[in-house]
This record gives structure tokens, sequence and C-alpha cells, in this order.
């Protein structure tokens, strides 16, 4: 359910509903959270770095690179519950990416959650190296967005 309403809202229709709030990004922000993900994902690929670290610093490249894809669009998550996770249900209308990869980043989103509020959830090498994957796509995904629509916000 959860998922069906955002693969089939527009962005305006998340900024009427609150969801996402209209804001003007700037190429200073963007380019601020492309460079905070390449040191994220520089970090994940330190292979004597616990799991549970790997998985942290490729989730938090991912969450910076999707948001990029927001800022680029002029928008931000309201400060509500799911706030963090909507960076990532809207990456299907940001950067026109494939369910597999955002549905896939929204699962370690939950994930991650849990185990960040409280409730100790184990990471396995398997899962730190897909996420890693993952976020490597997503800024790939996301630079090439960037280049053909957004180019002056890179400065």
């Amino acid at each position: 359910w959860f998922h069906d309403r955002f693969r089939r809202a527009s962005l305006a229709d998340l900024v009427a509903s609150g969801q996402l709030k209209s804001e003007q990004g700037s190429p200073d922000e963007i380019q601020g959270f492309l460079a905070h993900a390449a040191q994220a994902l520089a970090d994940a690929g330190v292979a004597g770095l616990s799991a549970s670290g790997r998985f942290e610093f490729a989730y938090t490249a991912a969450h910076a690179l999707a948001f990029a894809a927001l800022r680029a669009h002029d928008l931000r998550p309201a400060i509500r519950p799911g706030h963090r996770a909507i960076v990532f249900l809207t990456l299907a209308q940001t950067i026109d990416a494939p369910e597999a990869l955002w549905s896939s980043l929204d699962r370690y989103h939950t994930k991650r959650n849990k185990s960040e509020y409280g409730q100790w959830v184990e990471v396995s090498a398997a899962e730190a190296r897909d996420l890693l994957k993952l976020a490597t796509d997503l800024r790939e995904r996301t630079m090439r967005w960037l280049k053909a629509h957004r180019h002056q916000r890179l400065g």
C-alpha cells in the first residue's frame, strides 16, 4: 500500500499532501551532498571495517545521493514521520530510478531505522556489500540524471 502510493504519486502530489515542501536548492548544497556521498562510499569500501560500519557508510551515501536528487527538484521532505524514507521512495520521480533500486534502498532504510532507534539488528557482510552496490548504482544514476537535466546545479 505505502509503496503503491509513492509509485503513483507525482512530486506535485507529494507537495500538496504535505509529504514534501518546495524550497530552492543551490548548486553548493547539491555539491555538498554529492561530496558527502563520495566520502561515505569510499569509507563503505574499507575492508577492515565491520559489516555494520560498512552498511552505515553505504546507507549514508545512498541517503545523501537521494537527498541531492530531491534538492535538484527544489524539494525537501517535510519534517514528519517518514521524512528520511521519502527520499528513497521518490527516486522513481526524481531520477527515474527503477523500482528494484528504490524499494531495496527502502528495505535497508527500514533495517537501519530499527537499529538506530533501539532494536539491535545484525547486519551481514552480504547486506553491507549489497547496499554498497546499490549506493554505487544510485551514484551513477544520480550523476547521469543531474548532468542531463540539471547540469547547472553541478557547479
